[in-house]
């Protein structure tokens, strides 16, 4: 065969192949979705969106008074909120089956950060019941409630792949280390706690392969949050975004491909002036999600969705709810439409 034939079926073959890949991964994307809780009209409402930003749907959990705080159970059925009462938060669980509700966390208290672990036996939660922020455990049926924490001021917990370890963010005074809330790890029942990282203060998220935690950290300087990924023995820091003043990320989540780290960003619009009382709002623009790539160094971050209400925590769906819920096909709803809400 001649050689310039050969040339022309290896340009062929390759390009046969980058299609091919770029069709799985065009597919694979497609079953990605990330969910968030945002308040339109004076309603909390659950809303899905495709990774590539489209596709929004709502999600009906029949709630008004949901936080941004929730959390999937691994089998997709469940989903673990934050309800707000008067003087107090709970956790609630809803089938989103049969649409029946139950309190999984009833206390004269803050509780909040609700976790699923991913082998599906446990919720971890964060309660000032005792007067600082402790990190809890209990059963997914509400049963064998452990306190896992028990000075300092604790919160933000994540599972490790495995359920086997909890990372979470720690206030230890001003004497640990610049930023005072740093990065902790410790086991499943509370023990072998050990410091990874330093003013880890918004939420952290570990890899699908268990080998790194992903954390937001702050600059004291110029306010700003950005984006930082850590060995989980303590090495090999880096960065992944570059925000400007004044702006920040936080509620990392580590997609279930391991190829992004959703978050959410917001922009301090005014600062008060010394001695004046603001409103949040007014402090702070909407929120909006954006995908990093937690591969590499930094990146530019891909937006998918903004003009959203404030302390967003975004969640990857799992695939298993994607594949058997017919409400993610009912209830497409135009960005658009949300926005205007």
């Amino acid at each position: 065969m001649a050689l310039k034939q050969i040339q022309v079926y290896v340009v062929l073959s390759i390009a046969l192949l980058l299609s091919s890949s770029l069709l799985t991964e065009r597919a694979h994307a497609r079953v990605q979705a990330l969910s968030f809780i945002s308040e339109h009209e004076g309603t909390a409402d659950l809303y899905l969106i495709d990774s590539t930003g489209q596709n929004l749907r709502k999600i009906d959990i029949n709630e008004a008074k949901k936080g941004g705080e929730h959390a999937w159970s691994p089998d997709g059925r469940f989903l673990a909120y934050v309800s707000s009462e008067i003087g107090r938060t709970v956790i609630d669980i809803i089938d989103l089956r049969s649409k029946a509700s139950r309190r999984l966390i009833d206390h004269p208290s803050r509780n909040h950060s609700p976790v699923w672990s991913p082998n599906g036996k446990w919720i971890g939660f964060v309660s000032d019941r005792n007067g600082d922020r402790q990190i809890y455990r209990i059963n997914a049926d509400g049963s064998n409630l452990k306190q896992l924490t028990r000075k300092w001021d604790n919160t933000n917990p994540a599972w490790s792949p495995d359920s086997q370890w909890i990372a979470f963010n720690s206030y230890r005074g001003p004497e640990h280390g610049a930023g005072n809330f740093l990065l902790y790890v410790m086991t499943a029942d509370g023990g072998r706690l050990r410091k990874l990282g330093k003013s880890a203060l918004a939420g952290c998220t570990w890899s699908p392969n268990g080998k790194q935690i992903a954390y937001a950290t702050k600059s004291l300087e110029n306010e700003i949050r950005n984006i930082l990924v850590i060995d989980i023995d303590g090495n090999n820091l880096r960065q992944l975004t570059r925000l400007g003043a004044r702006e920040w990320a936080s509620s990392p989540a580590w997609s279930p491909d391991g190829q992004w780290i959703a978050y959410a960003f917001q922009r301090i619009a005014q600062r008060p002036a010394p001695g004046e009382a603001l409103p949040v709002d007014e402090v702070f623009g909407d929120s909006a999600i954006h995908l990093v790539k937690a591969t590499g160094g930094l990146s530019d971050p891909i937006e998918i969705a903004n003009e959203l209400s404030l302390w967003l925590s975004p969640e990857w769906v799992p695939a298993a709810f994607l594949r058997v819920s017919p409400s993610t096909e009912k209830q497409i709803i135009p960005w658009g439409r949300l926005k205007q809400h």
